[in-house]
C-alpha cells in the first residue's frame, strides 16, 4: 500500500470531483471515453473506453467506437453505449465538476446509442478539440446510480441523480484501475486494486493505496521520514520541501503542470480602466525576485504556461523597469493625481508567501506615485467578491490550471466571457472588447484542423497580450516530495500536466526491498 496525502478528501461522485484530489481519485477509479498520455516529448489523446472515434460535419458529430468485455466494479456487468449515454446526459444536465467542459458543446438531446458499442454524440456548435474533453467524460454504471436516485432532488426529473448515494461512499460504479474499498469522513479514502481490470498495471503496482488530508508540514515531515506517508500534498511551503529533500530515501518531484500564476487587473476600475497604467505594472513587477520568493514557478515565456502545446512566447520583452513604468504612468491619463486612486490587492490568507508577493509590487509601485495596500481576505471571501465587477479587489493573484495541453484550452477558460463571475478571471473587459475577444476564441475552439487551430491561438496570445490584461508572473511547477522506493513516471517528467493527473498508480512500481531497507528491517 502507498499514502498518499492532499489538502482534503477527495468527492466521490465523478461528475461532481473537481479539485486536485477530486480529480486524482476519479481518474484512477472511473474510466473515461478518451483519455491523455504523455509520450515522445509531448502529450497526446488516445483510445480508452473508446477504441476509436472520427468527427464528421466539420466536427459537429461524434461517433465512438467502444471497447468490448470492459466490466463495472461490483456489478460485474458489461459496460454498453447506454452506459456511456447516461453517463454524458448525468455529467452536461448536474453540470458540476468537469461537466463545466462539456456544457457549452453538448445537445443532450441528440446522445444516442447507435447499436451495443456505438455511441454518437452531436453538438451544438462544432468543436475541433472535443477528443480533449472527451477525456473528462466520466463512466458510469447507469443501473447501479439510477437504483440509488433518491426524490425530491435538483435535476427535474432526474431528482438528485444518485449523487447522494455516490457522496456517501458504499462504492464505486466505474471500470478504472482502481475501486472504491473505505471511506472515513474526515480520516481516508481507501482504493484498491481491480482485478477485473481491462488495462495494463505496471509489474509492481500498489495493491492498495490511502488517501488522506494532511497539509500541515510538522506531521508531514514526521509521517514522511518514518515512511508512513509516501507521497505529499503540493501545498507545502517551500522550506518544507527543503527539510524533506534532505532526509534519505526522499526526493521532491517539480511537476510540470498547465498552470500559471497571474496577478489579474480589474479593467473597470480605475486607474487600471487605462491601459497605459496596466503596461506600467508590467514594468513594476520584480519577475527575478518573485522566482526566489516563490521557487515553486519557472519564468513566464507567454501569456499561457510554456509546456502547452501551441504557446507562442511574448510579442515583446517582459521585464522589471522602474523608467519604463514611469513612462507609461506619464502616458496615461491619472498622471499627476496617481494618489487619489490607491488600489488593493489579495494576499488569500492560506497560501504561504502570497504576502510578499503583494509587498514586491507595491514597494515598486511607491516608487512611481503608485499606492497599492495588501489586503488579507480569506478564500471564501475571494470566491464571493470576484462573482461581480465591482466587488473583488483592483489586483487578485491566482493559480490558474488549464484542463487539456494545447494553450487555447488555458486561453478560454481565463479570458471567455463564460468565466465570468469565477475566480478564473478578474479582468472585466469592456463590452466591445469582451465580444471581439470571445468571437476570436470560439473561432479558434471550432477549428477541426490542429495546425490551423494552432495558428489562431499564436494570434490569440498576440491579441491578448497588447490589451495587458494581467501580470504573468510565472509558470507554476507542482513540488511533491515522495519515497525514492517508488519509481513514479510523472517525477521524471512523463506526465499529463492536469491538476490530479500526476499520481496514475496503475503506471507506478513499488520497490518493496528498498523501503524495507530505508526502515532498517535489512
Amino acid at each position: 500500500m502507498i499514502v498518499t496525502s492532499w489538502a482534503n478528501l477527495p468527492y466521490l461522485d465523478p461528475h461532481v470531483a473537481h479539485d486536485e484530489s477530486g480529480r486524482a481519485y476519479i481518474h484512477n477509479v472511473y474510466d473515461t471515453l478518451l483519455s491523455m498520455e504523455y509520450r515522445g516529448g509531448t502529450v497526446v489523446v488516445i483510445p480508452w473506453l473508446a477504441e476509436r472515434w472520427e468527427a464528421t460535419e466539420g466536427g459537429l458529430v461524434w461517433t465512438f467506437y467502444l471497447r468490448k468485455g470492459v466490466k463495472f466494479h461490483y456489478s460485474g456487468r458489461e459496460m454498453t453505449a447506454d452506459d456511456v449515454v447516461f453517463s454524458i446526459l448525468r455529467e452536461t444536465i448536474m453540470a458540476e465538476g468537469m461537466g463545466y467542459l462539456l456544457v457549452p458543446w453538448v445537445d443532450v438531446n441528440k446522445v444516442v446509442a447507435i447499436d451495443r458499442y456505438t455511441v454518437q454524440v452531436t453538438l451544438k456548435k462544432p468543436c475541433g478539440v472535443f477528443e480533449y474533453l472527451a477525456s473528462y467524460i466520466y463512466v458510469v454504471d447507469s443501473e447501479e446510480v439510477k437504483k440509488n436516485i433518491r426524490c425530491p432532488g435538483p435535476y427535474g426529473e432526474w431528482c438528485d441523480f444518485g449523487k447522494g448515494w455516490l457522496m456517501e461512499g458504499h462504492r464505486s460504479v466505474g471500470t478504472g484501475p482502481y475501486m472504491l474499498a473505505e471511506y472515513v469522513p474526515g480520516s481516508h479514502v481507501l482504493i484498491v486494486k481491480n482485478k477485473d481490470w481491462w488495462g495494463t498495471f505496471a509489474p509492481r503496482a500498489p495493491e492498495k493505496v490511502k488517501i488522506v488530508a494532511i497539509i500541515d508540514p510538522v506531521p508531514t515531515l514526521t509521517l514522511m521520514s518514518k515512511r508512513e506517508l509516501d507521497i505529499s500534498t503540493i501545498w507545502l511551503p517551500p522550506e518544507t520541501y527543503e527539510e524533506l529533500d534532505k532526509i534519505e530515501g526522499i526526493d521532491v518531484a517539480r511537476l510540470r503542470l498547465y498552470g500559471m500564476y497571474y496577478l489579474m487587473m480589474n479593467t473597470r476600475k480605475p486607474p487600471l480602466d487605462d491601459i497605459q497604467v496596466r503596461k506600467a505594472l508590467f514594468y513594476l513587477f520584480d519577475y527575478d525576485t518573485f522566482l526566489k520568493l516563490m521557487p515553486q514557478h519557472e519564468k513566464a515565456t507567454s501569456i499561457v504556461p510554456s509546456n502547452m502545446i501551441g504557446v507562442c512566447p511574448f510579442p515583446e520583452p517582459v521585464e522589471f523597469n522602474i523608467e519604463k513604468a514611469r513612462e507609461e504612468l506619464m502616458k496615461s491619463k491619472y498622471w499627476g493625481q496617481l494618489d487619489k486612486y490607491p488600489m488593493d490587492i489579495t494576499w488569500r490568507a492560506p497560501v504561504p508567501g502570497e504576502d510578499r508577493v503583494g509587498y514586491l509590487l507595491a514597494t515598486a509601485a511607491e516608487q512611481v506615485g503608485l499606492k497599492i495596500n495588501i489586503e488579507k481576505l480569506d478564500w471564501l471571501f475571494v470566491v464571493e467578491a470576484m462573482t461581480r465587477w465591482d466587488t473583488p479587489n483592483e489586483i487578485e493573484p491566482m493559480w490558474i490550471t488549464a484542463d487539456y495541453p494545447e494553450a487555447i484550452s488555458m486561453i478560454y477558460l481565463r479570458w471567455h466571457s463564460s468565466s465570468h463571475g469565477t475566480v478564473n478571471q478578474n479582468e472585466w473587459f469592456t463590452e466591445d472588447i469582451q465580444k471581439e475577444l470571445d468571437a476570436k476564441i470560439e473561432d479558434a475552439l471550432a477549428t477541426l484542423n490542429k495546425e490551423e487551430r494552432l495558428r489562431k491561438t499564436c494570434e490569440l496570445i498576440r491579441y491578448i497580450f497588447y490589451l495587458y490584461p494581467s501580470i504573468f508572473a510565472g509558470d507554476f511547477i507542482g513540488f511533491k516530495a515522495y519515497q525514492t522506493y517508488i519509481e513514479w513516471p510523472s517525477a521524471r517528467g512523463e506526465m499529463v500536466g492536469v491538476f490530479g493527473w500526476d499520481v496514475e498508480y496503475w503506471k507506478m512500481n513499488l520497490n518493496l526491498e528498498e523501503k524495507a531497507r530505508l526502515l532498517g528491517m535489512k
